[in-house]
């Protein structure tokens, strides 16, 4: 049986630094250990994939957005793109907080995903709580943090005027 719990990344070559923290971060957070069961009744393992791609590699099909729940197997898929061209030219520190917001709000999106189907339960606020103590990260120091590239962003990405 795999973690319960895993981060990976799917990234442009100048976007390396996205792999480096993701390492950092399951080391953090232990993700060899860290359980869902506590936060969740229907959903066993989650896979939180973080997407780093230039935008014409998006629009050649690179990094698409994936927002996935199989309650059958009781397992969500999420990938989310961070902003590629913020996050190359930002900072070491935050570039750390781009991947933990992306992390965070892939999270909330399967208790969002639980809610609307109603045939899991998922607590993403205590999730999220217990992941960024184990980072020594408050919420606070994540308000203003962009670390998810917008829907309707996406969708003008795909589709350039």
């Amino acid at each position: 049986m795999g973690r319960a719990f895993f981060l990976s990344c799917e990234i442009w070559r100048s976007a390396n630094k996205v792999s480096e923290i993701i390492r950092e971060i399951s080391k953090k957070v232990d993700a060899d250990t860290l359980e869902i069961a506590p936060f969740s009744d229907g959903i066993d393992d989650i896979g939180i994939i973080v997407n780093c791609h230039p935008e014409g590699n998006m629009r050649d099909g690179w990094g698409k957005p994936r927002k996935y729940i199989n309650y059958v197997k009781k397992s969500a898929d999420i990938r989310l793109p961070i902003p590629y061209s913020m996050f190359v030219s930002a900072e070491y520190e935050d570039q750390y907080l781009m991947v933990v917001k992306n992390i965070v709000d892939s999270i909330r999106v399967i208790s969002e995903k639980c809610a609307k189907s109603k045939r899991a339960r998922f607590d993403s606020e205590a999730f999220v709580r217990e992941f960024l103590k184990r980072l020594d990260v408050s919420e606070d120091s994540l308000r203003t943090v962009v670390g998810v590239i917008p829907d309707e962003e996406y969708r003008k990405i795909m589709r350039p005027i």
